[in-house]
């Protein structure tokens, strides 16, 4: 899915399906659809149907801010499963500014961005348990 940049947009001027078509660079079924789901128009006018730049940025935003997801310390995001999900144990490499992963759950790729300003805190895995380690010295 398509994240929309809302800035692009003029909040004082109106648009026509084909002008917020050419903007944003995608199809006019597109905007139809929108309209569909709740984008404002504006109200008496028939032919062309005009709706105001900041109930578009307003739109947009809302739309884009669905599609975030907040990631715990522990947690990376799974392409795969399109949720936050752990890595499995020995999978984590760092690159640059971010950590990349294998799933958990489906062995899809996981990747996590790290800011530069944040501490590279390790990531807890599962404790091993010392019970199985000294058994075999006995």
């Amino acid at each position: 899915m398509t994240r929309y940049n809302p800035q692009i947009i003029y909040g004082y001027q109106s648009y026509t399906i084909n002008e917020l078509a050419k903007v944003y660079e995608m199809d006019k079924k597109t905007c139809l659809r929108w309209i569909e789901e709740g984008l404002r128009i504006v109200p008496g006018g028939k032919k062309p149907i005009l709706m105001l730049g900041s109930e578009i940025k307003a739109f947009i935003r809302q739309k884009n801010s669905k599609k975030k997801v907040k990631l715990k310390r522990d947690e990376f995001y799974c392409f795969k499963c399109k949720a936050p999900r752990r890595a499995k144990r020995g999978t984590i490499i760092k690159s640059q500014g971010s950590k990349k992963g294998v799933c958990g759950v489906c062995n899809g790729k996981m990747v996590k961005k790290i800011k530069p300003y944040q501490k590279d805190y390790p990531i807890p895995s599962t404790p091993v348990q010392m019970s199985t380690l000294f058994d075999n010295i006995t």
